[in-house]
């Protein structure tokens, strides 16, 4: 097994040709960073306003200075914009710079009373028909609310830049993007030429649920030199069976943790799995889900790190 918290650069190297060259995200990003880290702007700063993804125009009379974010991936792009802004947390945001704050409970559920009492100035939560209730209650308080769908990398960047209107933090944003394409092209760029690796994305193993075409998971394996073998879905998220994954017969399988400290992966010894192929050659890599499964700032280096599995270290 391979693992991304103690890779083996030994055991990389049987599985695919010469290393890549992958620099490490923060050699690209530091210097663009760096530049757009003035001040948010004076205490007079004009109101503000955007259309989220419900369609609906999010306007403020001020920059949002009290801010909570029920939707994890969206609570890191907060994070990188203006980390201070942020009131509260929910138990999946795990970041250390964030454990000072409270934590309001679940992403479907927070404590919205509790909430009430920190005088939030902006709401982000769910724009998704089936998860709207949240966004409701919220209005019902009178907090102003900022819808969101985050499924590709495009809508990590145009999450980026409209959060940064409503923070007034446009060059943060702007600087946030350019080093994210940056850093995904860097990493597209060390593995151009290399044969396309086939790969299994595992997001849960009972019933076993993949990624399909268009995600910003299926993206982050195309930038990294892979192949989603299940690129040909209908659906963004689709639940397979395991005979369908025996069919095509990955060469290489890629397992998120959803939890830190999660076991690993016993079931890879059941029936089926242990006879595909990657799990018979040890090719499989076992990845944090906070990491791989949220469409944030982060994800040019769960690219850089699926291309040093599947292609090799630097």
């Amino acid at each position: 097994m391979y693992t991304a918290d103690h890779s083996r650069a030994g055991k990389a190297r049987r599985f695919g040709p010469s290393p890549v060259p992958v620099l490490p995200i923060a050699a690209l990003l530091a210097p663009i960073l760096f530049a757009a880290c003035a001040p948010a702007g004076s205490p007079e700063a004009p109101a503000v306003s955007v259309v989220d993804d419900s369609g609906r125009t999010v306007a403020l009379a001020a920059p949002a200075r009290r801010v909570f974010s029920v939707i994890p991936s969206l609570t890191e792009s907060v994070t990188a914009l203006d980390a201070g802004v942020l009131v509260a947390r929910t138990r999946f945001d795990r970041a250390p710079e964030l454990a000072h704050l409270p934590s309001l409970g679940g992403t479907i559920q927070p404590n919205l009373e509790a909430l009430a009492g920190l005088d939030p100035d902006l709401v982000i939560t769910w724009a998704d028909a089936s998860q709207r209730a949240v966004g409701e209650r919220v209005d019902a308080l009178g907090i102003p609310v900022y819808r969101a769908e985050v499924q590709t990398i495009a809508d990590v960047r145009g999450h980026l830049r409209r959060l940064g209107t409503l923070l007034a933090r446009p060059g943060r944003a702007a600087a946030l993007v350019d080093s994210l394409d940056l850093a995904l092209d860097g990493v597209a760029a060390a593995v151009q030429g290399r044969e396309r690796v086939d790969v299994y994305y595992s997001v849960w193993h009972d019933p076993p649920q993949t990624t399909g075409p268009g995600t910003f998971i299926d993206q982050v394996i195309e930038h990294a030199g892979g192949r989603n073998i299940f690129s040909d879905a209908t659906r963004s998220w689709p639940r397979v069976s395991i005979e369908a994954i025996m069919r095509r017969d990955p060469d290489a399988l890629v397992i998120a943790r959803h939890a830190p400290g999660a076991p690993g992966a016993p079931w890879l010894e059941g029936p089926g799995w242990r006879e595909l192929r990657a799990v018979r050659n040890g090719r499989y890599l076992l990845v944090d889900g906070d990491l791989f499964n949220r469409p944030g700032p982060q994800v040019a280096e769960a690219a850089r790190r699926m291309a040093h599995f599947l292609h090799g270290p630097r």
